[in-house]
């Protein structure tokens, strides 16, 4: 693809793009990214160019592995300011790979992802990536790759082929775009520039100890290496070695900023100081850190509510069968309260978790997988007509991963969360259709009383600076409104609520295996 063809079919994904592309990968994506980390070997007061940064992943995972400087660069303004929202005060730099502005030997070692298929000349550029690196730094990579076993090699092309387009339109129309893009990208790159080729590339742009490291079966290749010549004088001696503040520094820094544009990073913000009662994010949340964060993520009253939903539409059925009943609570399971929820703190962490980032989107693919290959097994025995809602439940969890409208509203909740378990479950044991449909719409009632009374309550907890103001009563009393007077009314409901659904859900569940 030309070069001046990827800032077209990349922009406007930005705030999507850590989430599609470990969807997409199933989880592969940010186990690459590791590995591509832990081989550079940072050392903490080394400065690090990260080129093609996107969003900012590779960057800040240096930064928090090493504690190491990190400068990113990249062409697109939209993954820049995505970058930026992520990344704290780490320098950011709008520039082209083609020709980066800094002098010769300003850092340690560099990094760069899915890089070399999007320049005009790949050999050109891995030259210029190598100036700008002292002699004796490590250069490290991460590209696509094509799975060399033919069976394996089928069974990708099949995916790439059908199964990206699909995916990405189930995400976004640019998405769609991206998918297509790609389907014919990974393998026309590597038919074109075999992997010796690229080696080839590296060692004449000074590079030797080429070491290349294929996984998931080779379609990811993680490929290092180091810059010849002795190590000479002090690391990281260009200008991001010292502050930028620094007094005396040129108006460019010396560096060709009149050919680059900057993007200015706001300071991270404080958390608001708000009343005791409304310190936790959730009622059931409990302090951050450690395995307590995995309790909070699994959002466990809610959780269980929505898992009730799964035994009513199994007692509508003349004879549940138990094993549709537990296959359907471990699928839901995995797709709302493992996958849905771990996507949900992705994004912009609400609960305040400390779960890595690239833990979270490990739960979400590997929750939403293990929930269609469980719809899948259903489907294998109660027919192939299953396999429409093994589909619907797997949109509904992308969708609301990506907040669209749709699902991310308070009725699009209620009917993905609350309507559709008593569908599926009850389709799947084969109840009469008139009962799931009024149990269906019983419990998106339920469900949308559940968004109403937490909502506000969601909104004091984790958005108020403060709440002040008082109850006047026509004797003159008065009672003081704070925090915690208008979460403990909805939040004493939702404790109580939780608990009534899942008994009736059982005690009817129970009364049909007995017989009744």
């Amino acid at each position: 693809m030309p070069s001046s063809d990827a800032p077209r079919i990349f922009s406007g994904i930005g705030s999507t793009y850590e989430k599609a592309g470990a969807l997409l990968s199933f989880g592969q994506d940010p186990r690459w990214r590791a590995r591509l980390v832990s081989s550079l070997a940072a050392a903490p007061d080394d400065v690090v160019l990260d080129v093609a940064t996107g969003t900012g992943l590779v960057a800040r995972a240096l930064r928090e592995r090493y504690h190491c400087r990190v400068v990113g660069l990249d062409r697109s303004a939209d993954m820049l300011s995505a970058a930026a929202d992520h990344n704290g005060h780490m320098p950011l730099v709008r520039g082209r790979a083609e020709r980066l502005p800094f002098p010769d030997r300003s850092f340690d070692h560099l990094t760069f992802t899915y890089l070399l298929r999007y320049v005009d000349n790949p050999a050109a550029v891995m030259r210029e990536l190598a100036r700008v690196v002292r002699p004796g730094g490590r250069i490290a990579a991460l590209d696509f790759g094509v799975p060399p076993n033919p069976l394996l090699r089928a069974l990708w092309r099949l995916y790439t082929r059908m199964g990206l387009p699909l995916i990405g339109r189930a995400i976004s129309q640019r998405w769609a775009s991206v998918g297509a893009f790609l389907s014919g990208s990974i393998e026309g790159f590597n038919a074109a520039h075999t992997q010796e080729d690229i080696e080839r590339c590296w060692r004449a742009a000074g590079l030797s100890g080429v070491h290349v490291e294929r996984m998931s079966f080779g379609a990811g290749v993680v490929m290092t290496a180091v810059k010849d010549g002795a190590t000479e004088g002090p690391r990281g001696r260009g200008p991001w070695a010292r502050s930028e503040a620094a007094e005396g520094s040129p108006p460019d820094g010396g560096w060709g900023y009149r050919r680059v544009e900057r993007v200015s990073v706001a300071p991270s913000g404080t958390q608001p100081s708000v009343a005791p009662a409304a310190n936790r994010t959730a009622f059931y949340a409990l302090r951050p850190g450690g395995v307590r964060d995995y309790w909070t993520l699994l959002h466990p009253p809610y959780t269980v509510w929505h898992l009730s939903y799964v035994l009513l539409g199994a007692a509508l059925a003349p004879m549940p069968d138990p094993r549709i009943v537990a296959g359907a609570l471990l699928a839901f399971f995995l797709a709302v309260g493992v996958a849905a929820h771990s996507f949900d703190e992705l994004r912009g962490r609400p609960l305040g978790t400390r779960i890595p980032s690239g833990v979270l989107i490990a739960l979400g693919s590997l929750g939403l997988l293990g929930a269609i290959a469980i719809g899948l097994i259903a489907a294998a025995t109660v027919g192939l007509w299953f396999l429409f809602l093994v589909a619907t439940g797997a949109a509904l969890v992308v969708l609301y991963a990506f907040e669209v409208p749709l699902v991310h509203s308070d009725f699009g909740f209620a009917l993905a969360w609350g309507g559709f378990p008593v569908i599926a479950t009850a389709a799947a044991a084969g109840a009469p259709a008139i009962p799931t449909v009024a149990a269906a719409i019983g419990a998106s009632l339920l469900s949308l009383a559940q968004r109403r009374l937490s909502t506000p309550v969601r909104r004091i907890r984790r958005k108020a600076v403060e709440v002040r103001g008082e109850v006047r009563y026509a004797d003159g009393s008065t009672d003081a409104l704070d925090a915690s007077r208008l979460i403990a009314g909805p939040e004493a409901a939702l404790r109580l609520l939780w608990i009534a659904i899942l008994a009736i859900s059982i005690g009817a569940l129970l009364g049909r295996w007995s017989g009744g």
